[in-house]
């Protein structure tokens, strides 16, 4: 599949079922993902596969986390919202957790965080393009700092999301969707006008 294919066919897809990525196609998507620019070559990405007995075990992180911030916003817990972190990376058979940890130095962490962003881009991309549905979630585990502890990351990383990979029902991958570049949303500069 050609890249603009795989762009215009790329979707976000909510319930992925198995089987999952082959070991061979999770090696090209964490490839492409790595090819993303980056400006000073820091390279601030780091992934965290999660399969089988592994997402079990992060789904009980998950759950710790939410009640831990339950307690700290002095607030009773929901069973049912409890639950649904416990098994949540159930989703998909596979899940990519996506971080940056960005170097201090010269090059802005703005910058280092869009690299990542732009290397799980490449990711979704990738994985539309090898047949693999794909989903990037975000949500309240992404900014909590026990989830961060627990992938044994330093204080100064963050979390961009979690990239569920999976297979997509059959069609999901194969409609292009008409244009979606909002009206008003791009413009063009006339030289010697001023900017509005």
């Amino acid at each position: 599949m050609d890249a603009l294919a795989a762009i215009t066919l790329r979707r976000s897809t909510g319930r992925l079922s198995a089987p999952g990525p082959t070991a061979e196609q999770l090696s090209t998507i964490l490839d492409a993902a790595a090819c993303a620019p980056d400006h000073g070559e820091l390279r601030p990405w780091r992934f965290v596969i999660l399969e089988g007995q592994a997402k079990d075990d992060f789904g009980q992180v998950l759950a710790s986390a939410y009640l831990e911030r339950c307690r700290a916003e002095g607030i009773d817990p929901i069973e049912g919202k409890l639950e649904k972190e416990r098994t949540k990376l159930g989703r998909a058979p596979t899940v990519v957790i996506v971080a940056v940890e960005p170097t201090a130095g010269a090059i802005p962490t703005i910058e280092q965080v869009s690299a990542v962003a732009a290397a799980t881009q490449n990711m979704l991309l990738a994985a539309t393009a090898l047949g693999v549905g794909s989903m990037w979630r975000t949500g309240e585990p992404c900014y909590d700092p026990h989830v961060r502890e627990a992938l044994d990351l330093p204080e100064t990383a963050l979390l961009l999301g979690f990239v569920y990979l999976g297979s997509a029902a059959d069609g999901v991958l194969d409609e292009i969707r008409p244009s979606r570049v909002a009206d008003g949303s791009v413009s063009r500069l006339t030289p010697g006008a001023p900017p509005r």
